[in-house]
């Protein structure tokens, strides 16, 4: 690339803002730099001033007091700790220092000895779980090394696994003053020059971005979650709140950023979910099978907003703004389908002008081309799924093209060979629909409990909207197969068992109960592999294959059925009375650990891991 770039004049208002910004920045590091130099003088010279060494308890002095018992050499006391030492009352010398290492004064001091018999056993060694309630995405590990596991253990290879990552994170350049003396300046040329916080960012002076970018957040976003260094220099109100830089600039960007809070995923209810991957899209214009017109044609009563069906005929054009009118072109590519009476009370217009400018906008739509699509005859072909199988498959998003689901339309649903959900946004009569199950309630009083379940039968659990008659919907139901869903597991407790630590029921369970729901963190192939490594060496592993793209490792955040151990026959021969079983819950893949029989309180639950996992 040719270095002629640099000769290209700069606009004489940003090469001026430019001069400011440096000026102003310069200013700011100064001030700063002699802040702290003095600052930090007067720490040190606060510390040695005030110095003075805590007093010791000299016991070359010791000698033994009301007490019956002969010490002959104090000295060698402090050493045993005390222990086998008869109770009793000694006194020592307590000597105070100065500074310079000089004694100022001495105290005679009593001292009461305590047999300490028996002495306390050092606590075995233990890790530490965040707990959890659900699974947690994860992905892969930072490519910045934390810390290097078993620093000081000689027969872990430190060197061999630091190659999966790319560097140490104390390596990192970071400065928490550079932060300071830049929002200061920021703040600056904000107040004192009537700068626009964007024109500093464009002048690209600063070495950090004010505004935040995907992956990497800004320094005014930074200053959002730290604390505010207290200095000299310092012109920042304690209230002030440095603003967001990326705020959506029209409706439908902010209809974006609202809506990519909430997950998609069915099992969610909350924004920011920490579990799903996938975003929250938004949905395609919707368009219905009519013209908007004919549509509008349909509405009978007027409403009390200037009604379009009151309103005499006129060739007068509403004065509507232009943002005004993109706003509205938005809230009727998103819901066409409302007649002009519902949109007035959306837009804050007159009816009558929502009329107007809805049949501008209505002759502009590609409706007749879509809406040939989407209602386009589905082809009766062969339907191939394969989301009963979770070692082929990964739960993909919700479609949400025109048209049928197949190869034309880049269907994920269709390309993943997964059956579409209710969130979907295909037509209710997609043969690739799930269908719920039709189960009732049996003679024993329970329903979905063996595989003549067609939701039991292909490894998934009912879905509360689409199986309607086996009462999975209802918290307190006879269906066997929502447990995971609803939560319905059992109390239990972690105790000492024969393999190190377990887990104990703490209430009674039944053949076919879920015991616990195994939960972790969702990872990738990659970080299997390193994680691989400290959990070989440690001799224990908490990672449970999910599907063919995500493993479950609970080895840093879980709940208590990590602690369920395998009955190891070398030990003593215990048969498993629970197992866990992959299912899909409502397009999610979920990891339950059911009783293969009735248990009483305070059994230990014990599972087979299988061959697959002591040959890894």
């Amino acid at each position: 690339m040719s270095d002629d770039w640099h000769n290209v004049p700069i606009p004489s208002v940003l090469q001026s803002t430019s001069a400011l910004v440096q000026s102003v920045l310069s200013e700011v590091q100064t001030e700063f730099v002699l802040w702290s130099r003095d600052y930090s003088q007067q720490v040190l010279h606060t510390l040695s001033s005030s110095f003075q060494e805590p007093s010791r308890l000299s016991f070359d002095a010791l000698r033994a007091g009301n007490t019956s018992t002969d010490f002959n050499h104090a000295a060698g006391l402090g050493e045993q700790n005390w222990r086998g030492t008869r109770a009793g009352v000694i006194t020592a010398m307590q000597s105070l220092y100065l500074p310079d290492g000089q004694v100022s004064s001495e105290v005679s001091v009593s001292l009461e000895v305590i047999n300490t018999e028996p002495v306390l056993d050092t606590h075995p060694a233990y890790e530490s779980c965040s707990p959890s309630l659900r699974n947690t995405f994860k992905g892969d590990d930072d490519d910045n090394m934390a810390f290097i596991p078993y620093a000081d253990d000689q027969t872990f290879n430190q060197v061999d696994h630091s190659s999966w990552y790319e560097s140490f994170s104390w390596q990192e350049d970071f400065d928490p003053d550079l932060q300071i003396i830049l929002l200061e300046t920021s703040y600056r040329l904000r107040t004192r020059h009537s700068l626009e916080y964007e024109d500093i960012e464009e002048c690209n002076v600063l070495p950090l971005k004010l505004s935040s970018s995907p992956g990497k957040l800004g320094l005014f976003a930074i200053s959002r979650r730290r604390d505010r260094l207290i200095w000299v220099g310092n012109s920042i109100p304690a209230d002030y709140v440095f603003p967001s830089m990326n705020l959506p600039s029209n409706l439908l960007q902010r209809f974006q950023c609202v809506n990519s809070l909430f997950c998609p995923n069915l099992n969610c209810v909350e924004p920011l979910c920490g579990v799903h991957v996938e975003p929250n899209a938004m949905t395609p214009p919707s368009i219905s099978s009519k013209q908007a017109t004919q549509t509008w044609g349909d509405v009978e009563t007027p409403c009390e907003r200037q009604c379009f069906l009151a309103a005499a005929t006129s060739r007068e054009i509403p004065c509507w703004t232009n943002s005004e009118i993109e706003s509205f072109r938005v809230i009727f590519e998103v819901t066409s389908s409302l007649s002009p009476c519902d949109l007035s009370v959306l837009c804050s217009k007159p009816c009558s002008e929502v009329y107007h400018y809805g049949n501008l906008l209505s002759p502009g739509h590609s409706a007749g081309t879509l809406v040939k699509a989407r209602n386009a005859k589905y082809k009766q072909n062969a339907v191939e799924f394969y989301d009963d199988d979770c070692n082929q498959f990964t739960p993909n998003e919700p479609c949400r093209h025109s048209g049928p689901c197949d190869t034309a339309s880049s269907c994920p649903c269709f390309q993943n060979g997964a059956h579409c959900q209710r969130n979907c946004h295909c037509s209710s009569k997609c043969p690739r629909r799930l269908r719920g199950c039709r189960c009732s309630t049996g003679k024993s009083g329970v329903s979905c409990a063996t595989a003549k379940c067609h939701c039991v039968e292909s490894r998934r659990e009912c879905d509360p909207e689409l199986c309607l008659s086996c009462g999975c919907k209802d918290e307190l139901t006879a269906c066997r197969n929502s447990q995971i869903q609803k939560g319905a597991h059992k109390a239990l407790e972690i105790g000492r068992s024969l393999w190190g630590l377990g887990a104990f029921l703490s209430e009674s369970a039944k053949e076919d109960d879920l015991i616990a729901e195994y939960v972790g963190e969702l990872i990738y192939e990659p970080t299997f592999d390193s994680r691989g490594e400290v959990a070989t060496h440690r001799g224990r592993s908490y990672s449970f294959k999910l599907n063919s793209t995500f493993t479950l490792d609970s080895s840093y955040l879980g709940n208590s059925s990590r602690f369920i151990d395998h009955p190891s026959s070398a030990v003593q021969p215990r048969p498993p009375n629970c197992r866990a079983y992959v299912r899909l819950v409502n397009g999610e893949h979920r990891i339950g650990i059911f009783a293969l029989q009735d248990l009483e309180s305070g059994s230990e639950i014990l599972m087979d891991y299988g061959h697959d996992f002591f040959s890894q």
